[in-house]
């Protein structure tokens, strides 16, 4: 499973300017095991919650036991080498299963005996998703009309583009997912990959990402920038669904621009706190789980980052687990965090785009292992 995540946040990045020069920390994902860095090392690394990041870990460890060892986790030179397959987890997921959940002691002490920490290259672009909530109902009545659909059997269907589908094509070929009140809604719903839609009884009905249709992705933050609406400091998710709310009768125009359509699929009940599947199928933990290139960085690896809120200024120094992809997180220089759902996490999901650091964390070839007595 691939959620199309990060994509908002990319609407403008053709139109910003360079984030400044490389780290001097920076190695490359296949360096050497000497260009490294002690965990204990790493910035702000103190001061973090590291049982919190345990939790999320251990999430992926479980669905990774689950794996046959030699399913490929992605990650290239080192990285893919050290921990680019299932099998290669057993050990130090074994280890971490055995912590007592908030230990932080122990989680500490566990990250920095069996981890090494290697600094991707450069600056880095962290961005920020979340899990939209919009009023909607689950089958079609006055006031909801625009539907989400689930992604057809039929592979011609599945091909068809945004335009198409928007005017009708799945009509009564494929049954919707749900039904929200405007097109602005479900666009935005789209790019985040997925969220929560609030029903009229009250109760919440979670969708999630269900594969798209395979047409190229246009950004239409840029389009809006191109346009003269919005300056590329202006792009983020809040400002992109004024501008459409605000201009109905160009908005459908510029969002069939963009020929990619994600479909959306029901997920069942889940854990108000819990975010979502990602891309490892393991709920994604607000604050912790992270969506990265897995050409670069296997999935389930913890990976320390340094960036600063955007609504308070203030560091985030922390640790969080690869458990996710996004169409627009390319390279070893990005990285999209989640913030979970609600008023909040939309606030800061919205405007993320701060330079940073990224620490990828590596287990050490004795990882896992009781220590010598």
């Amino acid at each position: 499973m691939r959620r199309p995540l990060a994509l908002l946040l990319v609407f403008a990045a053709t139109a910003c300017a360079p984030l400044g020069p490389p780290s001097p920390l920076a190695a490359l994902p296949g360096a050497p095991p000497g260009q490294s860095l002690a965990v204990a090392a790493l910035p702000g690394w103190a001061q973090d919650n590291t049982a919190k990041a345990l939790q999320a870990f251990v999430l992926g460890c479980k669905t990774i036991g689950q794996m046959p060892p030699d399913t490929s986790l992605g990650g290239t030179g080192l990285a893919q080498s050290a921990a680019g397959q299932a099998g290669q987890w057993q050990a130090v997921c074994a280890a971490a299963q055995a912590i007592a959940p908030n230990d932080e002691t122990a989680a500490r002490q566990f990250f920095e005996a069996d981890f090494t920490a290697y600094a991707l290259p450069g600056q880095a672009l962290i961005t920020g998703y979340f899990e939209p909530e919009y009023p909607g109902a689950k089958n079609q009545r006055p006031g909801y009309n625009v539907p989400l659909y689930a992604k057809p059997a039929d592979a011609a269907l599945a091909a068809l583009p945004r335009i198409a589908i928007d005017h009708g094509a799945l009509t009564r070929k494929t049954p919707a997912t749900a039904y929200l009140t405007n097109p602005v809604d479900a666009f935005m719903l789209q790019i985040q990959g997925s969220g929560r839609i609030l029903l009229a009884n009250g109760t919440t009905l979670r969708v999630g990402f269900d594969g798209d249709n395979g047409q190229p992705y246009t950004p239409i933050g840029r389009l809006l920038v191109q346009n003269g609406d919005l300056t590329p400091d202006q792009v983020s998710f809040q400002s992109i669904a004024a501008w459409l709310h605000a201009n109905p009768a160009q908005a459908q125009a510029l969002m069939e621009q963009n020929a990619n359509y994600v479909f959306l699929r029901p997920l069942g009940p889940l854990p108000d706190d819990e975010g979502a599947p990602g891309t490892l199928g393991v709920p994604l933990t607000a604050g912790r789980s992270l969506a990265v290139d897995k050409s670069v960085i296997p999935l389930g690896t913890p990976v320390f980052l340094t960036t600063t809120d955007p609504v308070t200024n203030a560091p985030i120094q922390r640790l969080a687990i690869a458990q996710d992809t996004g169409g627009g997180i390319t390279g070893d220089a990005k990285a999209d965090l989640f913030f979970g759902a609600g008023p909040d996490a939309e606030t800061t999901a919205g405007i993320m785009r701060e330079p940073g650091q990224l620490y990828m964390l590596l287990p050490n070839p004795t990882a896992g292992a009781p220590p010598a007595p």
